[in-house]
């Protein structure tokens, strides 16, 4: 199962294309960085609103600019990236907690977590790449997603409104947390009123069904 997630650029599923994006460098580009050294304080801020968001993955971390910064910030905050080329840049720009960089949702088996975050990942994946990733981390209660429907971007396949992906989510047992993604919006905005993205706009959190 675990290869479908990693091979997910180069496969064709449910009549969609993926692109072939290789995420290095040439994807990471220096505005990247200095968006991100901005965006990991608003992040920091968001995450901090809930008291019981203390034990954190990010899949599809990439460089993992919050690896870093939320362990430094009292979180135990665990990234997950298949690009050997993104690790590569988590270690040449910062590095401090490689053992909380990890390579599958297999390594990060028997850690309890309070919350799952994706930050512009899902919309690179089709529909059933994103069923076998909630299936592997169906122990963690909560999700904390930045679905981008940015379009003409590199690897953005899955591209769909609110009600869609609300639908979507349902369907696999998470139901949409309105009041707690309207005060996140909300409070990104008042963080970043000048930003130069519309994450008010994608930002959500799912609780799954008990």
């Amino acid at each position: 199962m675990l290869n479908k997630i990693k091979k997910w650029f180069s496969k064709k599923k449910g009549g969609e294309t993926a692109k072939d994006v290789v995420y290095d460098d040439s994807f990471f580009k220096d505005e990247w960085f200095e968006n991100w050294d901005a965006l990991k304080m608003v992040l920091h801020e968001l995450i901090n609103t809930d008291d019981t968001w203390k034990n954190i993955l990010d899949f599809g971390c990439g460089p993992a600019i919050m690896i870093d910064y939320m362990n430094d910030n009292g979180f135990m905050y665990v990234g997950c990236e298949y690009s050997d080329e993104a690790y590569l840049l988590y270690k040449k720009h910062y590095g401090k907690y490689p053992d909380q960089y990890k390579k599958t949702l297999d390594d990060c088996k028997g850690i309890a977590f309070d919350l799952f975050v994706s930050f512009d990942v899902f919309e690179h994946m089709t529909d059933n790449e994103i069923r076998v990733v909630l299936d592997r981390i169906s122990n963690i209660k909560t999700l904390f997603l930045n679905l981008s429907r940015a379009k003409h971007v590199p690897g953005h396949i899955n591209l769909k409104k609110d009600a869609r992906w609300i639908r979507f989510f349902r369907k696999e047992g998470y139901e949409y947390e309105k009041e707690t993604t309207d005060a996140i919006r909300k409070k990104y905005l008042q963080l970043r009123p000048d930003g130069p993205d519309v994450w008010h706009e994608n930002m959500f959190v799912f609780k799954k069904n008990d």
